[in-house]
């Protein structure tokens, strides 16, 4: 009697190394994938302008609830109802704040200018030229002013 052994290949199935080679080339496939949409998608703004639209939205709520706002020699000056005085300017190439004269707190850096214009009572303007020439302005109304 002869016994012959056949070793039969499964058709109807997945092996496990083809499941891990499936598995890589689909990982493959989506980080190319997501590189691809990344550097499609439109650049994020630079760092100087979040940082100058980040102190515009700072510096105008501090406008908006002040007691008092002065514009001394380009620097702006904010009484808060505490009786505290904030104010900023410009030293060197930054935008500072100080609160009664104390303190340096940077806000801003790379600034080339700071142009601050009070118009009537109760609106500022406020502009920011970087070092690079781009100019950013806003102005700021304060609140229960006409």
């Amino acid at each position: 009697m002869r016994v012959h052994s056949r070793i039969t290949a499964n058709k109807n199935g997945y092996t496990l190394v083809e499941s891990m080679i499936a598995l890589g080339v689909l990982i493959v496939t989506a980080f190319m994938i997501t590189l691809l949409l990344t550097h499609l998608q439109k650049q994020p703004q630079s760092i100087q302008s979040e940082e100058t639209a980040l102190f515009f939205s700072m510096i105008g709520k501090e406008i908006r609830e002040a007691a008092a706002v002065e514009v001394k020699n380009n620097a702006l000056f904010i009484t808060l109802s505490t009786g505290e005085v904030i104010s900023f300017t410009r030293y060197h190439s930054l935008i500072r704040k100080q609160v009664d004269g104390l303190g340096h707190e940077v806000w801003v850096q790379n600034i080339q200018e700071m142009k601050v214009e009070e118009i009537q009572d109760s609106f500022v303007n406020v502009t920011l030229t970087d070092k690079e020439g781009n100019e950013a302005r806003r102005g700021f109304r304060r609140m229960g002013h006409e």
